[in-house]
């Protein structure tokens, strides 16, 4: 038996409620519309976490909590994405400056790649929010309003 937060692309599940409804945000622009129009017919109080799979989902999460369909309770960002998660931190300044410095590194060896990556690292150790807005992942648990 396996728990359920182990396969690829689930260890997210390890921050929501057992019984929070999940919405995955679909491609488009109007990809948060649709996610409130669907979580209107929830009731109120229901745990909900949404799946944000592209970069820009902190102004998604933001214009969702505005419409005030739903009460954000806590953000998290997944390096290097969603699917891919190595890293799951809350969406802080702090957060995210402790997990630029402690666990995020480039890849050992050289490669072509290597110095753009350390480039980019060492850019998100010093402005850790851009992580925010810059990452294709990120899990935002709440309720609806």
């Amino acid at each position: 038996m396996t728990a359920e937060w182990t396969g690829q692309g689930q260890r997210w599940r390890l921050l929501a409620p057992r019984d929070a409804v999940v919405i995955t945000l679909a491609p488009g622009p109007l990809a948060a519309r649709r996610a409130a129009a669907r979580m209107r017919a929830f009731t109120p109080g229901t745990p909900v976490v949404l799946l944000d799979h592209r970069p820009g989902g902190r102004r998604r999460a933001r214009r969702l909590a505005d419409t005030g369909v739903i009460t954000v309770e806590r953000e998290y960002v997944a390096l290097p994405s969603l699917r891919r998660a190595i890293v799951v931190a809350e969406d802080t300044k702090a957060t995210l400056r402790w997990a630029f410095r402690s666990l995020v590194t480039p890849p050992p060896g050289i490669t072509w790649a290597h110095a753009p990556v350390d480039a980019a690292v060492r850019f998100l150790r010093r402005h850790p929010l851009v992580a925010g807005w810059l990452i294709a992942g990120r899990v935002v648990v709440g309720r609806r309003a």
